[in-house]
């Protein structure tokens, strides 16, 4: 398969969920408990919060592959200079609505259409998952950056313990139910730390967001996943980013600064 093929068969996966992401976004603040995607978020965000300033007055910040719009939104509330890009129109409708007055434009993440040295934070979530490759999408986020500049950048470790590598490697091949129809990548925190450094970025920080089987424990035990996470929590939030385990986690989260 060519890599426009593979691109364009990732951006009609999440078109296709665009409506599910925004109502999963809304219902966040009411129960992070509720369902994996949600408490997926909810680890990640208590990450976010530690690594960018809690004050974003004066700085830019891109959300490269910003979906909906939902991190956007939540940076803008707290004082960034936010814009947003993605491929996606239908997720663009939504990110439009939730930030009328930001930059957000549809383009795709290796090929930015803005200025180099454009913002002093870059995220990106959930986005080097689903291309056919990621160096080129790490060249183009430190393009982007001042220098001194840092970006966020989740990414899906090839050994997490929800098994998503093998798990999506059958549902492309045989093509799976309503499984995740589009070829996805997943890293090392080894081949993060090389793309990074070959992009140019400086220091590279890679961390583990949550850890544990908790999509299997959702489809076994489905009644009692709310009580099951929180209990968990503790333990997570002790485990997830311990060295000896990050490469088992099924979220990475990368600080690079350039």
């Amino acid at each position: 398969m060519s890599i426009q093929k593979a691109k364009e068969e990732a951006i009609q996966t999440q078109s296709d969920r665009a409506d599910q992401f925004a109502g999963s976004y809304e219902t966040l603040q009411t129960d992070a408990y509720e369902d994996c995607f949600k408490y997926s978020r909810h680890r990640l965000h208590q990450l976010l919060d530690k690594l960018l300033p809690q004050n974003g007055e004066g700085l830019r910040l891109l959300d490269a592959g910003c979906g909906t719009g939902h991190h956007m939104q939540q940076l803008r509330a707290r004082g960034y200079e936010v814009a947003g890009v993605d491929a996606s129109k239908e997720m663009l409708e939504h990110a439009r609505v939730n930030n009328p007055d930001s930059v957000v434009l549809e383009a795709d993440v290796e090929e930015i259409p803005l200025p180099d040295a454009s913002f002093d934070i870059i995220l990106s979530v959930e986005v080097l998952r689903h291309l056919p490759r990621s160096a080129k999408c790490i060249a183009e986020m430190s393009r982007l950056l001042k220098p001194g500049g840092f970006c966020l950048a989740t990414a899906t470790p090839l050994l997490n313990l929800n098994g998503y590598a093998l798990i999506n490697k059958l549902a492309h091949s045989v093509k799976i139910g309503n499984l995740a129809r589009h070829k996805q990548l997943f890293h090392t925190s080894a081949r993060l730390r090389r793309e990074f450094t070959a992009a140019g970025f400086s220091s590279v920080q890679i961390h583990g967001v949550y850890i544990g089987p908790v999509n299997w424990i959702a489809r076994i035990f489905p009644k009692g996943l709310s009580a099951t996470l929180k209990k968990w929590e503790s333990i997570d939030r002790a485990l997830a980013d311990k060295s000896v385990l990050r490469e088992m986690s099924n979220m990475f989260l990368v600080k690079a600064v350039k």
